[in-house]
């Protein structure tokens, strides 16, 4: 899996994956999510993509569980800059 040095960089490579993989084509960007001083969790990812595709995450709960799950595959249950660049750095 490829990774991007930094957080912002590689949470817009995922969500190029969204769009290329299953069409999930928004405005969303990484800086969009990490607006917030908090760690961006699995469940804010997940709802944030699909409400930038008009969807409905309550109603979508199939989506919900795939993307949240890709997420995790790739950060765990949630991720901030600053566990992201640990991570990277082999440190943690």
């Amino acid at each position: 899996m490829k990774r991007k040095p930094d957080l912002s960089k590689d949470i817009d490579l995922l969500l190029d994956d969204l769009c290329r993989e299953w069409g999930f084509c928004n405005r969303l960007t990484a800086a969009d999510l990490l607006a917030h001083e908090a760690p961006l969790s699995a469940n804010e990812f997940a709802r944030a993509v699909l409400q930038a595709e008009g969807m409905n995450s309550e109603l979508e709960t199939s989506w919900m569980r795939r993307i949240k799950e890709r997420f995790v595959d790739r950060y765990g249950a949630s991720v901030s800059p600053e566990s992201y660049a640990r991570t990277i750095s082999g440190t943690d």
